[in-house]
């Protein structure tokens, strides 16, 4: 039954992916990483120390090479279980480009876990910290001959804003799900314009599940459905599916409402780095004609902080 609906949720998506002409590729409301399928603490708290090891994650990601200014985002990550594994800890550095305007996110998690019964357990995450925002308008050169806007002579140049998240996933070693909003800012700022809320900046609430498949106890088929629902935007869908092979080995297919697909592959080698990377690509909308693609480069670290004689794979 189980593979019937995974069936029917992708055969759907597909569907919509090529029907759906209300959204944009360069709208920003998906997750900001390719990758987020095996780092699902990216964009849900609640993952945080989840499993038995720690680990650090680096990666970069250039959308839309062959676009001047372009978003660029960088990640420098770290997230562990505390001894008990009840519970969990991260922090991670976050730097976002787009054109001129910078910014940079400083954030810590916290999760903790309740069991509800012999195999079935409830996870909560906390998320807190500082955006600090760049954008200094006087930059911009608007007009051939240097006469300056001004419009874009008194308005943001560097704050420092508040940001938090939350989240939920109810999982067991089987299957997951989860509920986050990763994000959501606190303007402190204020900026003298009609109909201008500097209030809470809602972002973007994130609803996945997944379900592991295991064949022969070698090789595992995770299907994966994210959706996500942004006030004011169309809903946003992302199936994907990761294999993941012998030796260390796995592969992940993405396919988007927005029009793009998107296809990973990572290793990990017995010194406990891995080495992940991604190719995104437009495949219905207009954007492609001037692009020729998202990608990403991710480089992680496992390692056994508590030296426990038998860790769990880790799946998600």
């Amino acid at each position: 039954m189980i593979r019937r609906l995974t069936y029917r949720l992708i055969v759907l998506l597909v569907f919509c992916s090529v029907f759906e002409q209300k959204l944009k590729a360069q709208d920003n409301f998906h997750p900001w990483s390719l990758q987020y399928v095996t780092n699902m603490h990216t964009i849900n708290p609640a993952y945080v120390g989840i499993w038995d090891k720690a680990g650090a994650l680096v990666s970069t990601k250039t959308n839309y090479v062959g676009i001047h200014g372009a978003e660029l985002t960088q990640y420098l990550g770290y997230y562990s279980p505390i001894k008990d594994q009840r519970s969990g800890f991260g922090a991670s550095i976050k730097r976002q480009n787009v054109g001129r305007e910078k910014r940079l996110f400083l954030t810590g998690d916290y999760s903790f876990q309740v069991r509800t019964d012999l195999n079935h357990y409830l996870r909560f995450g906390l998320r807190a910290g500082i955006v600090n925002l760049d954008n200094n308008l006087l930059d911009y050169q608007l007009y051939p001959d240097g006469i300056p806007d001004s419009e874009f002579m008194s308005d943001i140049r560097m704050y420092y804003m508040t940001t938090f998240g939350i989240g939920t996933v109810f999982f067991t070693e089987d299957y997951y799900i989860g509920l986050s909003i990763p994000e959501i800012i606190n303007n402190s700022f204020s900026v003298v314009r009609t109909n201008y809320s500097s209030l809470y900046d809602f972002k973007t609430a994130f609803l996945s599940a997944g379900y592991v498949f295991g064949f022969n106890r070698t090789v595992f088929l995770r299907p994966n459905l994210l959706i996500a629902a942004t006030i004011g935007k169309p809903v946003y869908a992302d199936a994907s599916a990761i294999v993941y092979l012998p030796n260390d080995l796995q592969f992940g297919l993405n396919l988007r409402t927005n029009g793009t697909v998107c296809f990973s592959g990572q290793y990990s080698f017995r010194n406990n780095i891995r080495i992940g990377f991604a190719a995104d690509y437009s495949v219905i909308s207009d954007i492609r004609k001037y692009q020729v693609g998202t990608y990403e480069v991710l480089v992680g670290y496992d390692f056994n902080i508590y030296k426990r004689k038998y860790t769990k794979p880790h799946y998600f």
